[in-house]
């Protein structure tokens, strides 16, 4: 995934995502690109933008954000 930034260059990310945290998150019923486009822009939301690895599970958002999934859940 691409991310782009107001203020410097754009970072390429590999985010995987296991079925059962699409299923946690969105009850399956949105595609798993959209899940993580949404993890994304809670991470950045909550100022991870540049502590954003090149490669991380999309699990790893909780460690990183407390109650992110209720966040998620509403979003979704």
């Amino acid at each position: 995934m691409r991310i782009e930034h107001t203020s410097s260059p754009a970072t390429e990310h590999q985010i995987r995502l296991a079925w059962v945290d699409h299923e946690h998150w969105s009850g399956g019923r949105i595609a798993p690109s959209k899940v993580i486009e949404t993890v994304i822009e809670h991470l950045i939301s909550h100022g991870m933008e540049a502590q954003l690895p090149p490669k991380f599970d999309a699990a790893k958002a909780r460690r990183w954000v407390p109650g992110i999934d209720q966040e998620l859940k509403r979003a979704m």
